[in-house]
Parts: structure tokens; sequence; C-alpha cells
């Protein structure tokens, strides 16, 4: 089964963090620990990965000698051509969508944020599939009223009443369906006049694009959407076992970003992690001066 991660470096601002703009692109030490094990799990556990990146994203992983993490390559092109009339400011997540609609089914899109320790090939008992599911309370699943669309953009046969689902990673099982929800994600992304979201704190023009209208789309064509995950706090997997096949960092980012303690506790998790499976890779990161510090011994 192959997967693809999606880095662009267009957004300068996404959930948890913001650079300068004019900033080079960076990621902080846990950031690419966790990026590093998910692109080795899944090569592991259940198939190819591809990275799509800009020039900047791969001159990044370049210096830290990452490139040969994915094994299905690493593509610059795609994500170079996408239309300036996507607002990366507002859509920060646009590249996973231009990607998806790019790969041919079966595949998967995961975030870099995301480990799968395991197969899951047994878990896949739909057309589509979500991490998990998610509340239609979270603050950043709004109202018609409250989104902002390109003249012309198609709102009939949207309920609004259907359950959102976690985009951190989707698989898709047919082309048709994948291809028809990333066409009308695209459309409504695309010449989107909105310049930023009326209540800052609150990103819920990129969730609408990849976590509301997914399932719109799906409840419209008759296409079920199945869970890996019972719920969004991660505990058991949709079979009620306990889970230990997903770790998503997710929300966690913010904490890590200002908590040095917890930040170096699951560097040192992980580096040991790495060092233990992947000893190649450890000879690599040591020569890295972002993540030296992590693997003392080379």
């Amino acid at each position: 089964m192959k997967a693809i991660h999606v880095v662009s470096t267009r957004p300068t601002t996404n959930y948890y963090v913001s650079r300068g703009e004019g900033s080079p692109y960076r990621q902080e030490d846990f950031e690419v620990l966790t990026t590093v094990l998910s692109a080795l799990e899944w090569r592991r556990h259940n198939g190819s990965i591809r990275l799509y990146t800009d020039p900047p994203g791969q001159e990044f992983y370049d210096r830290l000698g990452l490139l040969d993490l994915w094994d299905g390559g690493v593509d610059t092109r795609l994500l170079e051509s996408v239309s300036e009339t996507i607002n990366g400011g507002v859509f920060w997540s646009f590249g996973k969508i231009v990607a998806l609609r790019q790969e041919a089914a079966p595949c998967c899109v995961m975030d870099i944020d995301l480990i799968v320790w395991d197969g899951i090939r047994q878990l896949v008992t739909a057309e589509v599939m979500s991490l998990h599911e998610e509340p239609l309370g979270f603050p950043a699943y709004v109202g018609r009223d409250r989104l902002v669309a390109p003249p012309g953009f198609d709102w009939s046969g949207l309920d609004w009443s259907v359950t959102p689902c976690s985009a951190a990673l989707l698989l898709f099982t047919e082309d048709a369906f994948k291809n028809e929800y990333a066409d009308q994600a695209l459309s409504f992304m695309a010449g989107n006049p909105v310049r930023s979201e009326p209540d800052r704190s609150v990103p819920a023009h990129p969730i609408f694009a990849e976590q509301r209208l997914l399932p719109m789309c799906a409840k419209a064509r008759g296409v079920r959407i199945g869970s890996f995950l019972r719920d969004y706090t991660g505990a058991e997997l949709w079979s009620g076992q306990k889970n230990k096949t997903f770790t998503h960092l997710w929300n966690a980012k913010s904490l890590l970003h200002n908590n040095p303690s917890r930040r170096r506790e699951l560097c040192t998790r992980y580096a040991h992690r790495v060092r233990r499976d992947y000893p190649e890779v450890t000879k690599v990161l040591a020569r890295s001066e972002l993540l030296r510090d992590h693997f003392p011994n080379g």
C-alpha cells in the first residue's frame, strides 16, 4: 500500500506556528524525528511512501541528508505548479489535496506528524478510511454563514449534519470518488477571496476543505467512510482494541514547542527507537546540527 507525505513551504502560518515572510523554512528537532519515523515505519509495515514538496522543502531535507527516507521518490514539480490563486496563508494544507488528486488509488495521504507502527490492511473496512471521526461541536466546524467561498462554488447537495473526519490519515481505494472530492475541495480553495480567518484562533476554511467537505461529498455520492480509531482521543482502534498502531502529535505540537522538558522527553524516546531499529539512519541524523545532540555516539 503506497502513501504520500506532503510538505509545502508556501504557507508561513499554520494552526500552531508562524514564521516571518522571507524567513527560511525550518522544522524543530521533534518534528523531524517524527517525520523520520513516520516514513520509516510506514515502509516497514505497509509499503512505499513518496514526498511531495517544493524546492525549499527539498533543500531542507537534503541538508539533513534525509531525501532517501522516501523510497517512492521526492516530487518538487507538482506543488510548484499550483496556482497562486490558492491562498496558502489561509489554506495551509492545500498541498495535501493537490497531491491527493495527483496520486492514483489505492493510496494514503498522511501527515508528517503521524506514525503508523503496524500494518493496517486488516483495519480497512470501507472505500474511504480516515483516522477518526470528530464531533461537530468542535469550534472549527462552523456554519455555512461563516464560510467564504469563491463565486460559483456549488454548495448544493451538502449535508451539514454529517460527522466530520480527521484528515491526518486518509485512505482511498478508488480513483473516482477520490478525484471528485479533490476537485470539489480545490474549487473551494482556488480563487477564494477570504484573506484571513474572521476568528484567527479557528482555522475554519482549511478544516472545512479537508475534514468536513469530504464526508459531505461521500454522503452525497453514497460512499461510506470508515475510521481506524474509535474517536479523537486515540485510545482505541475502531474494533475496541487498545490503540498501539497510531501516534498523532496534532495539538501536542503547540505544547512541545513551548515546553523544553516534554520536547526532550519525546526526542529521547524517538531517537532511541531510531537507534534500535534503523542504525543506518542514526549515522545520518548524528551528522545533523539540528539532531546531533540526540545521537551523541553517532
